[in-house]
C-alpha cells in the first residue's frame, strides 16, 4: 500500500512558486460565530474535536514565522514543492490546535496543506491497545515478583484484590510493601520497552505515506481508525494540490519515523499531561498506578528525544533552547 502510485512530471516552476507563496504567508484572522471559531481544518482522527482559544491562536502566531523560515528552503529543494512537518508533544500540549492553525494559515495563502493523525497508525484499535498495555504491565509485574522470590498464593490474592479495585474505582490503596514495589517496577520496565515501539505503532505504514507524498504521489491511501473493532478503514485521498503534510502525533520525534523535514516539539510537564488526561476523560482510570506509569514513561521517552527536534517551544509558542535538554 502506497508503494506504487502515479506522480506528475516534476516542473522547476512549482517548487519556486510554492516557496514564494510560503515566504509571503502570514497568519490569517479567524472568524467567530456565537463565540466559537469557525472553519478550522482538523486532523483525520474520527471523532476528534478541536477547541480553538485565544491562547492557542497567540501560540500559533508566534510559531508560524519560525515554521515558515525552514519550509521555504525545504519546499524549494523538493522537485514537487512538498514538505512534511511533525508536531509532537504529550497529551494536552496543544499539538492538535497548533497543527490545525498552521494548516489554516498555509491554506489561506494558497499552499495546500493536510493534517494526518499518527493515532490512526497503531497496530490495534484504542480499546485493544489499552488492553495490551495493561496485559504487558500486569504480566511482567507478576513475573518480576516471581523472579525476585516475592510471590506466593497469599500475595497473589492481595494483588488480585488490588487489580480489581483499580478497575472498579480508579483508585488504589497505598501498599507499602517490597513485593508491591517490585510489581510496579517490573510492569513499568516492560511498558518502557513497548510504548512507542514498532510493536505498538505502525511506523512502516507512515513512512510509506511520507515517502510517497514527497515523491509526488497524486493519491494516497490514508488510514482511519475509530474506537471499536469495526471502525477501521482506508480512504483514497487526492494529494495533487497538497504541498505541506503535517503529522500530528505524540511520537513525531521517534527514531523509527523517517522523511520528516521539520520536527516541532511542544514541551509540557508530566503534571500538565496528567491534568489533561483527567480533564478530557482520556482514561477511565487515569488515577491508577498503571496510567501514571504510562504517562511517566511517555514523558521520559519524549524528553530523551527533545534534542532531535528542529524547533522546541512551550505551550505559549515561545521558542526554547536545545541546550536546556541536552
Amino acid at each position: 500500500m502506497n508503494k506504487e502510485y502515479e506522480r506528475p512530471e516534476a516542473r522547476d516552476e512549482i517548487p519556486a512558486k510554492i516557496s514564494e507563496l510560503i515566504s509571503l504567508a502570514e497568519p490569517a484572522e479567524l472568524s467567530k460565530e456565537n463565540g466559537i471559531y469557525q472553519n478550522i481544518p482538523g486532523g483525520d482522527m474520527p471523532g476528534d474535536h478541536i477547541n480553538i482559544n485565544e491562547q492557542a491562536i497567540l501560540a500559533a502566531k508566534r510559531l508560524f514565522p519560525l515554521i515558515r523560515e525552514k519550509l521555504v528552503s525545504t519546499v524549494r529543494s523538493n522537485p514537487y514543492g512538498r514538505a512534511v512537518i511533525s508536531v509532537s508533544g504529550g497529551s494536552g500540549s496543544g499539538k492538535t490546535c497548533l497543527s490545525a492553525l498552521t494548516a489554516w494559515y498555509l491554506n489561506k495563502c494558497n499552499v495546500g496543506t493536510r493534517i494526518i493523525s499518527g493515532d490512526n497508525y497503531v497496530h490495534r484499535i484504542p480499546a485493544e491497545n489499552d488492553a495490551e498495555r495493561l496485559r504487558i504491565f500486569r504480566h511482567n509485574g507478576i513475573r518480576a515478583m516471581v523472579e525476585s522470590g516475592q510471590f506466593d498464593n497469599i500475595i497473589f490474592e492481595r494483588l488480585q484484590s488490588y487489580q480489581k479495585e483499580q478497575n472498579e474505582t480508579g483508585h488504589a490503596k497505598d501498599i507499602d510493601e517490597p513485593w508491591f514495589k517490585t510489581y510496579i517496577e517490573g510492569g513499568k520496565a516492560a511498558l518502557d520497552q513497548h510504548l512507542g515501539s514498532s510493536n505498538e505503532q505502525n511506523f512502516e505504514m507512515l513512512n510509506d505515506i511520507i515517502s510517497a507524498f514527497k515523491d509526488g504521489a497524486k493519491e494516497l491511501w490514508l488510514r482511519r481508525m475509530g474506537r471499536d473493532n469495526t471502525a477501521l478503514w482506508y480512504e483514497k485521498t487526492d494529494m495533487t494540490d497538497t504541498h505541506v503534510l503535517i503529522l500530528e502525533w505524540t511520537h513525531g520525534l521517534s527514531k523509527h519515523l523517517s522523511g520528516i523535514d521539520e520536527r516541532i516539539f511542544i514541551q509540557t510537564t508530566p503534571e500538565e499531561t496528567y491534568a489533561s488526561r483527567i480533564g478530557r476523560s482520556r482514561d477511565e482510570n487515569a488515577k491508577t498506578d498503571f496510567i501514571q506509569a504510562v504517562i511517566t514513561i511517555e514523558q521520559d521517552q519524549l524528553t530523551s528525544l527533545i534534542p532531535t527536534a528542529d524547533l522546541i517551544i512551550n505551550r505559549a509558542g515561545e521558542q526554547l533552547s536545545k541546550d536546556a535538554f541536552k
